[in-house]
């Protein structure tokens, strides 16, 4: 699968919301200030890259996303983790956990993580 821009995000966020939609209405839920037609040409980039699938509905395409969100999800943390942290997970939690204050029941939930992390080693 192909990297995505930001915009592109944008597009997929409202889509996995959505599960289909037309341009205008992706557009109308992007509350963007660019125009209709910088949407359409992005989404059809997106096509051509196989981020969406699209089917004609009448005379307009109906769009949905053609990649799962917790797959870009896991992609978008691989490529940060590699990008900003030079690919070191320590560098990461360090960075994350230094600068977010979880919550006792999230506390919980990252060391019984790790704790199964540890047994599969």
């Amino acid at each position: 699968m192909k990297a995505y821009t930001n915009k592109e995000l944008e597009i997929l966020l409202v889509l996995w919301d959505l599960k289909e939609a037309s341009v205008q209405q992706v557009h109308e839920a992007l509350d963007s200030n660019k125009g209709y037609t910088t949407t359409l040409k992005l989404m059809q980039i997106m096509f051509d890259k196989g981020l969406l699938a699209r089917e004609k509905e009448g005379k307009k395409h109906v769009y949905r996303a053609n990649i799962e969100k917790q797959v870009a999800q896991s992609n978008g943390m691989r490529n940060m983790i590699q990008n900003l942290f030079g690919g070191s997970t320590l560098g990461f939690a360090q960075s994350f956990l230094g600068n977010a204050k979880p919550t006792k029941k999230e506390l919980d939930a990252i060391k019984a993580m790790i704790k199964q992390m540890e047994k599969d080693v």
